[in-house]
């Protein structure tokens, strides 16, 4: 069944490649219209050249366009997959450096490196509210899946302030399967339930072979962690980034012991406490030796990287290579095309989404977007109704993430960067009132961030 797919921030190569081979190997949307969209030509060509190659090489007939205004793109879609970083990571790196000069290290939001995408998170939700407004003009039945962050702040935006039909998706929660693999499982006879929100989710209910898994994890914890700890397979089993597996991290199960849940994904990134991050030894105790993915070390490695798989792709465009020897031909297992192919064909599927509450997660109000089994189809997204969270991780996980969140949307709403200082102020680093509004201040003084100085007076 034909469809008008589009991707913004197509540039971004690794994604775009995934969501290719997903496209090409789905046959119910075979002869599918992919839109490509980015501001950058240069990288909107390599792109275009990609989905050519894995055409030709695939025998496959998904027509390919290349957009570099979004308008054009959006007209008559019927999906929009936003993977929209706006202004790359240099401005955020530079913002970190200033944080860590009034005394916030690793910066705003130092428990994952690229979550709010500046300040304020201002010229990220800007995008989305941009880039809705011209849906509903020129595609208003379509939807629009949200992947780049902060899906969280930024989908909670969409279904709020807007009337686009949205949905959040992320692949964290499939880390939910590594838990097993470490502790020497089948993972084909485990199943799970993850719940929370973004990047903040929980391991609610984790079985094997049909029975309460979370003793085996208790025996495991007892008898092995200490040892797994000191292993090969932990301290020199890196990924390419330099960090070591989180899963089943000191700090992971240390937050298991405080809280009565395993964090699942980003959560052990972003979930965990304030003081597992307080500086880079204290890193490497809780999450191995680099201190975790999201340490100085370990994302300078993640953006090297992303440079150098960027330089083989254009030395396979170059030199005339199967693109298919760099990335084989194989399904992703990304959410984003199961998803619109199940909307498409009115298969009903089920999924771990971002969606509206809608009393699915006790105590969280109906309009926040909560991560949780959904089922999709022709009719839409429909939340799977779930046990309640532990009263403390309600109170100090969820609700105090929830809380940064209506910040961030109310002082984008109404442009008042007081609201900004006032969230800073709940920061464990702060000393005073002063510290944050002048680190806010010099913030959005930079020239990148010129439209939202403007913006928040």
């Amino acid at each position: 069944m034909e469809q008008t797919i589009v991707l913004l921030g197509a540039g971004g190569a690794s994604f775009t490649i995934a969501l290719l081979k997903d496209l090409i190997l789905t046959e119910t949307l075979s002869g599918s219209t992919l839109r490509l969209v980015d501001i950058d030509e240069g990288r909107l060509k390599e792109a275009k050249e990609i989905a050519e190659s894995y055409n030709r090489e695939a025998g496959t007939s998904i027509k390919v366009e290349a957009y570099l205004d979004r308008r054009d793109a959006l007209d008559g879609a019927g999906f929009v997959i936003c993977a929209v970083k706006i202004g790359g990571y240099e401005p955020l790196e530079a913002e970190r450096k200033i944080a860590q000069s009034h005394g916030y290290y690793r910066g705003i939001g130092d428990r994952v490196s690229c979550y709010f995408g500046g300040v304020g998170a201002y010229l990220q939700i800007k995008f989305l509210e941009d880039v809705a407004n011209d849906m509903m003009e020129l595609c208003p039945d379509a939807w629009l899946v949200q992947t780049a962050n902060p899906v969280f702040d930024g989908t909670n935006y969409l279904t709020r302030y807007t009337d686009v039909k949205t949905v959040g998706v992320c692949h964290g929660h499939f880390l939910a399967y590594n838990v097993a693999k470490i502790m020497g499982l089948d993972k084909d006879k485990m199943s799970a339930e993850i719940i929370g929100f973004n990047h903040y989710n929980m391991l609610t209910d984790f079985r094997y072979e049909g029975k309460d898994a979370y003793p085996l994890l208790d025996k495991w914890i007892a008898e092995e962690s200490e040892a797994y700890w000191k292993s090969p397979a932990y301290l020199e089993s890196t990924n390419n980034y330099g960090a070591v597996p989180e899963e089943l991290s000191p700090g992971a199960i240390d937050f298991y012991r405080i809280y009565g849940l395993l964090p699942i994904g980003d959560a052990v990134r972003s979930a965990t406490p304030w003081w597992h991050h307080t500086d880079f030894a204290t890193k490497e105790k809780w999450y191995g030796p680099n201190g975790g993915f999201d340490s100085e070390v370990c994302w300078a490695g993640y953006i090297n990287d992303k440079t150098v798989y960027r330089d083989a792709i254009k030395d396979v465009l170059s030199t005339g290579k199967p693109i298919t020897e760099l990335s084989p031909l194989e399904k992703s297992g990304e959410l984003h095309i199961p998803f619109i192919n199940s909307v498409v064909t009115d298969t009903y599927e089920r999924f771990i989404l971002n969606i509206p509450n809608n009393g699915c997660i006790p105590g969280i109000p109906d309009d926040v977007m909560v991560e949780i089994p959904a089922v999709s189809s022709a009719r839409g997204v429909q939340g799977i109704k779930m046990d309640p969270l532990p009263r403390r991780i309600m109170d100090n996980v969820i609700y105090p993430r929830m809380r940064t969140m209506n910040n961030l949307h109310e002082a984008y709403r109404n442009g008042d960067r007081s609201v900004l200082v006032l969230e800073l102020m709940h920061d464990n680093r702060t000393r005073s009132y002063e510290q944050a509004k002048n680190l806010i201040d010099e913030l959005l003084a930079q020239p990148w961030n010129k439209e939202a100085d403007a913006h928040y007076r």
